[in-house]
């Protein structure tokens, strides 16, 4: 019994220390965080979005982010796993009512010597409200005069936070006169590719080789390499306009419809047509008129083609927009690809 106790012990060993280590990134965005929290475990670093800006230009954590990471957070987590802190150039100017993507707050935020290290002076004491691992700046719609201020910006944040033991992420939007800028090295850079298809235009997948080998070629002269934002999930084209739905939304209404999702060969996105009535559609009851939708998403294997096709042209590492509404073996297939 014994010797058999040893051999099982044995392999359960060789078994666990064979198991691949977590390989990506993810977001947990604020206003879905307990289905993000649910999904966590597999990856390399949370990053928890977001702070927002008061309309005095100062970073703060919403009451809602507060209460995760004293409450069910640190539970969550797994021995070694990273959590980062991600801000956003969002103005909350009163409840419900917010500027997004405010190119003018970055504007203001990179003006003057002074202006940066106030700003730097607030997010250093923002990361104290938890013992994150680093911190994300998610600044988008930067103007082309900000944008070497932000990178300088980037790079003297880098030394203070590695002087802490901690490190910077620095999401760039996925366009060429940002691929195409002298990224400093220090941070880590994260292009968002995943605006192919969406909201600002007809159905199609978010992301597909032909985008993935664009943004390439734009980021070829770089010297440091960027890592590709990945997006889960995707959207539904429907009569009253366009609206995002998770995979697991997206597989729940093709079973209510009785349909199989075909996989595009261009993107290896699924997607199919269904009644915006069927059992299971993300279109609100009071929203259904009967129409037929076209559906497209992101699985799995969708994922995991991305991300092989992102390393074969140099991108450097994956993360994944967002945790919450993906089945479990799409996480396992890019968690652990």
């Amino acid at each position: 019994m014994q010797r058999l106790f040893i051999v099982l012990r044995t392999m359960l060993l060789i078994l666990l220390c064979a198991a691949p280590a977590a390989a990506a990134d993810a977001w947990v965005a604020d206003w879905d965080m307990n289905n993000g929290l649910s999904e966590v475990g597999g990856f390399k670093n949370v990053i928890m979005f977001a702070a927002y800006f008061t309309p005095q230009d100062k970073p703060f954590l919403t009451e809602d982010m507060r209460k995760a990471l004293s409450g069910r957070l640190p539970s969550v987590l797994r021995p070694g796993q990273g959590v980062y802190l991600s801000v956003v150039n969002d103005i909350v100017e009163a409840p419900g009512r917010s500027i997004q993507k405010s190119p003018n707050l970055v504007s203001r935020l990179m003006a003057s010597e002074a202006s940066r290290a106030a700003h730097m002076a607030d997010l250093l004491a923002l990361l104290k409200a938890y013992p994150f691992s680093g911190l994300e700046l998610d600044y988008e719609r930067v103007g082309a005069e900000d944008w070497p201020k932000l990178l300088q910006f980037a790079r003297d944040l880098d030394v203070r936070l590695r002087a802490q033991g901690k490190k910077l992420r620095l999401v760039m939007e996925p366009k060429q006169k940002y691929l195409q800028s002298n990224l400093p090295a220090g941070p880590e850079y994260v292009v968002m590719a995943y605006n192919l298809h969406g909201g600002h235009n007809g159905p199609g997948a978010k992301a597909d080789d032909a985008f993935l080998h664009q943004l390439a070629q734009w980021a070829a002269g770089l010297s440091v390499k960027p890592g590709l934002a990945l997006a889960g999930g995707g959207f539904a084209w429907t009569s009253g306009g366009v609206l995002e739905v998770t995979e697991r939304k997206a597989v729940a209404w093709a079973r209510g419809a009785n349909v199989t999702p075909v996989r595009d060969a261009a993107s290896q996105a699924l997607h199919f047509t269904a009644p915006d009535t069927a059992p299971g559609s993300a279109v609100p009851a009071r929203n259904a008129k009967g129409g037929r939708c076209e559906i497209w998403y992101a699985d799995g294997t969708t994922l995991a083609h991305w991300a092989e096709v992102g390393r074969s042209l140099g991108f450097n590492g994956v993360s994944l927009w967002r945790l919450g509404g993906n089945t479990p073996e799409s996480l396992l297939k890019l968690s652990r690809d």
